[in-house]
């Protein structure tokens, strides 16, 4: 929505401010094209007749009206303006006006904004969103990039409603609407998904991205809502998240959106106030619960920053490790693996799943799933014997 409102002043300037000498309207509007601004020419043409024809169409009407324009100004000794050549070159040149009608600019973008935006967040609205997703998702199949999306619902909100009432609720979603706004970039969209729920298109984003925003708005709003006091109580709102990608986890729109809210779910499972990236589960091996089982997991970098891991579940294809500090999707592990007093296993693994949770306790852990890669540093069975003792204990 930002980046929307600033373009479309940018580009109302292009007919309001004063044009230097040998200086057009269309020579504007190429400069734009030039600097990468996508179809200047068509966005303006839209901007001002609320019609689309695609950027070659549009740039030849903006050719035939600066003749127009300069054939006015000549037969009638004074230029009339660029609004008016416009109109005239459109109604009774090109005919591409029937019936226009003559609305102040400010309130027509009044009216056409409210028609897309959540009254009550300032968010855009379901209706939009998924007109933004549709045409998302098409052009990722026609250029053959990626993107992501984030489904977000906030933890336990009838609780706020009941506990404080419903104007406290509706002042939590306006606060949310206003903190998403603040913190997605101009090409994202985010939207009131319905209730309390939200969603954020990322255009050209990976999942591994689209996580490390996702957490970052978790963590703000988790922070923004303790301080956040209702009748001498904290709000203590917070959120769990879901993120998929395109192509990569599903090839069309439905699945796109499946994908996520599967994700979400599971952070809704994990506990809330949670994140997780979508995964496809593909176990053949039967996984290991370790409960207290002692498996001492080593984290080996460079000299002196070797840490240690807690093994979650472990099984002959790989483990789940908690961490206090992020990890990377797609990223190589150096692991040594330790059970009682048996030797040391060295495995090198890749993380494959990544999600971040709150303990009881209120601190901020990491999940991850790595798989193991064999190779002539660790031995299958190395594993299988570290896995018998670890059963044994």
């Amino acid at each position: 929505m930002k980046h929307q409102d600033r373009l479309g002043d940018r580009l109302l300037r292009i007919l309001d401010e004063p044009l230097g000498k040998g200086e057009t309207v269309l020579g504007r509007l190429d400069d734009l094209a030039r600097e990468g601004v996508g179809s200047p020419h068509n966005a303006l043409l839209k901007l001002m007749t609320h019609q689309s024809c695609g950027n070659e169409t549009a740039r030849q009407l903006w050719s035939g009206f600066e003749v127009h324009r300069a054939t006015l100004h000549r037969r009638l000794a004074r230029d009339v303006g660029a609004r008016v050549a416009l109109f005239d070159y459109l109604i009774n040149i090109e005919k591409r006006l029937a019936n226009p009608m003559l609305v102040e600019m400010a309130d027509y973008e009044r009216t056409e904004r409210s028609a897309i935006t959540d009254h009550l967040t300032g968010l855009f609205n379901r209706a939009h969103f998924d007109g933004c997703l549709r045409r998302e998702v098409n052009r990722c199949r026609r250029y053959g990039q990626s993107a992501s999306l984030i489904l977000i619902d906030l933890d336990d909100f009838k609780r706020v409603n009941d506990e404080f009432g419903h104007p406290a609720g509706d002042a939590v979603l306006r606060d949310m609407g206003r903190l998403l706004i603040q913190r997605v970039r101009d090409i994202d969209i985010a939207a009131r998904y319905g209730g309390e729920e939200f969603a954020i298109i990322l255009p050209e984003t990976r999942r591994t991205s689209a996580f490390v925003v996702a957490e970052r708005i978790r963590t703000e709003v988790e922070r923004y809502f303790k301080r956040r006091v209702v009748g001498g109580q904290s709000l203590n709102v917070t959120l769990s998240g879901g993120i998929s990608g395109f192509p990569e986890d599903a090839d069309t729109l439905e699945g796109f959106v499946e994908k996520a809210d599967r994700a979400l779910y599971r952070a809704k499972r994990a506990g809330k106030n949670a994140i997780s990236i979508f995964f496809r589960e593909k176990r053949r091996a039967s996984r290991m619960e370790l409960g207290s089982r002692a498996i001492r997991v080593q984290l080996n970098g460079h000299k002196g920053s070797e840490r240690t891991l807690r093994a979650v579940n472990i099984s002959s294809k790989g483990m789940l490790l908690e961490s206090s500090e992020p990890l990377r999707l797609g990223q190589s592990l150096d692991l040594s693996l330790a059970s009682g007093g048996g030797d040391p296993v060295s495995l090198i693994c890749e993380v494959v799943r990544l999600e971040t949770r709150v303990t009881a306790k209120r601190r901020k852990v990491y999940d991850a799933g790595v798989r193991f890669r064999f190779g002539r540093r660790a031995t299958p069975g190395a594993l299988s014997r570290l896995l018998r003792a670890s059963a044994a204990s």
